[in-house]
């Protein structure tokens, strides 16, 4: 009699333990799901595209730039780098083609098409070749002149160098500083002195 007493009271026991386990795990799912789908949502898989209402998030990154033109070129996320950006072509082309999508719709109409004609047009950019083989051997020539625009700073400096002359036509040749270089659209190949910097040129 007493064995099957404490045989019931070992089976309640391990029951109330199961029970409190059971709950226990609920309780615990319930407190962790929220905070899972609240990370997804605030981590979005793609950037949102072409916001005018925020200030240039990275006006070093070409991409960027051509999604956010207005505040990157003439608003407050403009620096001593953004000529490079601002008057490159392919930025530009991009946002004429913008603009003109904008202007041939009503006002108060919805722009969500322009918007995504431009996300389209500037992640292109991000699909262009690099090449090193694009440019001759470099040579020893003064420049003094012909600068289109004067790069400092950079992250990577000398492959974001190489990367924004070769996809500018107008631009003909770099020259490498510390942290930076210089664009030029016109080549003097008169030798320099030997302090100047080697000029990297691109082929014809």
């Amino acid at each position: 009699m007493q064995i099957t007493i404490v045989r019931i009271l070992i089976l309640i026991s391990v029951l109330i333990l199961s029970i409190c386990i059971v709950i226990r795990i609920q309780s615990d799912n319930q407190t962790r799901m929220p905070l899972n789908i609240e990370r997804f949502i605030d981590t979005p898989s793609a950037p949102i595209p072409a916001n005018k209402d925020t200030t240039c998030s990275n006006s070093t990154d070409m991409i960027s730039v051509c999604m956010n033109y207005d505040n990157c070129c003439t608003g407050s996320g403009t620096n001593q780098n953004s000529n490079c950006f601002c008057s490159h072509p392919f930025v530009s082309d991009c946002n004429s083609a913008y603009k003109t999508c904008l202007a041939g719709i009503a006002s108060g109409g919805d722009t969500t098409k322009c918007d995504s004609a431009l996300k389209g047009c500037c992640s292109k950019y991000s699909k262009i070749n690099i090449l090193s083989t694009n440019f001759q051997k470099p040579i020893n020539a003064a420049q003094t002149s012909n600068q289109i625009c004067t790069l400092n700073g950079l992250a990577d400096f000398e492959q974001r160098c190489m990367e924004i002359c070769q996809t500018n036509p107008a631009c003909k040749a770099y020259s490498l500083t510390i942290g930076g270089c210089t664009l030029y659209d016109n080549i003097n190949n008169y030798a320099g002195k030997n302090t100047d910097n080697f000029i990297y040129v691109v082929k014809k």
